[in-house]
């Protein structure tokens, strides 16, 4: 990996991580604060899905930089991802759930229960981290060899 995909890599890691730290700010305490305020809900769906869609820009610069084809869809690039090492398999499971959550939402496949997407939003932010490290092992193990 040259470092100027490095540099492109880092800078959507820098943005992934932006929107998780706005995710916190809006996300309130508790999920009746979460239930009564629309602009809060939605604060929070917008910064959840723009750190989904960082993540997949992530996955889709590696694979490019790897050679590893043209991913169908969500999953596929983190199936990809999986397949080049770069993710366990535990955390690949995870953030095809994490994008399948942020399908329902832009999309809007379906009624949201607004409960659970609090949770969700709530709960799942661990998993990004968790991609986060794992991305930065990567790159590092990429440039030490």
């Amino acid at each position: 990996m040259i470092d100027l995909d490095k540099e492109r890599i880092t800078d959507k890691m820098d943005d992934l991580e932006q929107c998780l730290r706005e995710l916190e700010e809006y996300l309130p305490a508790a999920v009746d604060e979460y239930l009564g305020s629309g602009m809060r809900r939605r604060a929070c769906e917008r910064a959840f899905q723009l750190a989904c869609e960082n993540l997949l820009d992530i996955c889709n610069m590696i694979i490019s930089d790897e050679g590893l084809g043209i991913p169908i869809d969500s999953k596929d690039s983190i199936n990809r991802l999986c397949q080049c090492g770069a993710i366990p398999e535990s955390l690949s499971s995870r953030l095809e759930e994490l994008t399948g959550f942020r399908n329902l939402l832009v999309h809007q496949y379906g009624k949201v229960d607004d409960s659970i997407a609090y949770r969700s939003l709530r709960d799942e932010s661990g998993d990004f981290y968790e991609f986060l490290e794992e991305i930065e092992k990567f790159i590092t193990s990429k440039i030490d060899s």
